[in-house]
């Protein structure tokens, strides 16, 4: 297979020049870092070392998920080698979107997807005029009425949480779902009208529902049921 070689003469041109340059001191970027990254001289590196320096350093509302602290005294060298591997990798990514080997991400991730469709911490239940209006401020009735759809009252951490239970088959086979009891509006469309001015029942209840986990540490992806 032959390939132009326009894309990769645009590749190397322009991999110096998007080159990261020496972040200055005072760069708030640079002290966001240090303040989250950086412990010159750590007392201890066991739990207690972590849950002390994850407090302090504001990292735990909410709590970060992971976290890495790097230990010595020469934080310049740290950044130079941090900038180094970032403009490695920023010219290998050039390199293969100029081969065509790597597509852009476009849209929005299944986790965005998921709590656009299916999340609303703001109530406890909801009727028919709130089907009503959040099917339609949800974007699922744009061009098709969509027949099914379940609101989950809860905050997002406690959904989270669903995806650290035992893991039980979806209705695909997959064995990446979880189950839980939580708060729900189901919204059902009646059929009255077409889009985008659906009509929908509604049914407000706490019950079971089992939803796909995906990723490291897992997130919701997908309700299943």
């Amino acid at each position: 297979m032959m390939i132009g070689l326009g894309p990769l003469l645009l590749v190397f041109m322009l991999g110096p020049c998007l080159t990261p340059p020496t972040l200055a001191q005072d760069d708030y970027r640079y002290r966001h870092f240090l303040d989250q990254h950086y412990d010159a001289n750590p007392r201890g590196r066991n739990n207690r070392y972590c849950d002390t320096m994850m407090r302090r350093r504001g990292l735990t509302s909410p709590c970060k998920d992971t976290n890495t602290f790097i230990h010595g005294t020469s934080t310049s060298k740290v950044v130079m080698a941090l900038l180094k591997t970032l403009s490695s990798l920023l010219l290998l990514l050039l390199t293969l979107l100029g081969l065509g080997l790597v597509q852009p991400s476009y849209g929005q991730s299944m986790y965005q997807r998921f709590l656009r469709q299916h999340v609303d911490p703001t109530v406890t239940g909801g009727d028919v005029k709130y089907c009503n209006l959040m099917m339609q401020r949800r974007r699922m009735t744009q061009f098709r009425c969509k027949q099914f759809n379940t609101f989950i009252h809860e905050d997002i951490w406690n959904i989270r949480s669903i995806c650290s239970t035992t893991n039980i088959q979806c209705k695909n086979g997959k064995m990446n779902c979880h189950e839980g009891v939580v708060s729900v509006t189901d919204c059902r469309d009646t059929g009255s009208s077409p889009a985008p001015n659906c009509r929908y029942g509604a049914r407000a209840s706490t019950r079971r529902v089992v939803i796909a986990c995906e990723g490291n540490p897992p997130v919701p992806v997908h309700f299943d049921r």
